[in-house]
């Protein structure tokens, strides 16, 4: 009977795992391969949301390209500053559709000033990893991820339902991802 336990715990495993990857399927509007290398799998394994790390990252991936901690920061920072671009685009456009409600409008441009923010914060980045500079790296990572929260906190104080949430959820696990990436990076 003991035998039964581990199967069991790998069946609902994988059937988390399985909705999991549905889930952030329909998120990024990206699927996986079948086969993950298993580099990339580990790295991802590392972060906090592990299946975002995955649909966000392998859409970037060249088919010889090196795969350590670097290269995959570096697909990070492209990735989130795709997205952040995304967002921006959407949050200019409905700042235009709430022009009648200042509290509304406030936020939009509280947001739309964060996603510009992270938008410049990218050469920065990108020139930390070049030189090494970790801690320019979680420094700048770090508040990059302040400046997302700090967009939902502005729809939460105008006691408004932010209608740009989803997107501010998946930019907010990209980036927590980049910063854990960059802390395990110091220890390879």
């Amino acid at each position: 009977m003991k035998h039964l336990i581990p199967i069991h715990v790998f069946f609902l495993f994988f059937m988390f795992t399985t909705s999991s990857i549905a889930l952030a399927r329909s998120l990024y509007d990206q699927t996986l391969p079948v086969i993950i290398n298993p580099k990339l799998q580990r790295i991802c394994d590392q972060t906090d949301n592990p299946v975002e790390c995955l649909i966000t990252t392998v859409p970037f991936l060249r088919e010889k390209a090196a795969i350590n901690h670097v290269s995959i920061l570096k697909i990070k920072v492209e990735a989130v500053d795709i997205k952040t671009k995304e967002a921006l685009d959407k949050a200019s456009k409905l700042l235009l559709y709430s022009s009648n409600s200042e509290p509304a409008t406030f936020c939009f441009n509280v947001c739309i000033n964060n996603y510009k923010s992270i938008l410049e914060s990218k050469h920065r980045i990108l020139d930390a990893i070049l030189l090494g500079d970790d801690k320019q790296l979680r420094v700048e990572l770090s508040s990059n991820v302040d400046k997302i929260y700090h967009c939902e906190d502005a729809f939460e104080e105008a006691n408004i339902k932010s209608p740009i949430t989803k997107v501010n959820s998946l930019l907010g696990k990209m980036i927590s991802n980049s910063l854990t990436i960059t802390i395990d990076m110091v220890h390879f």
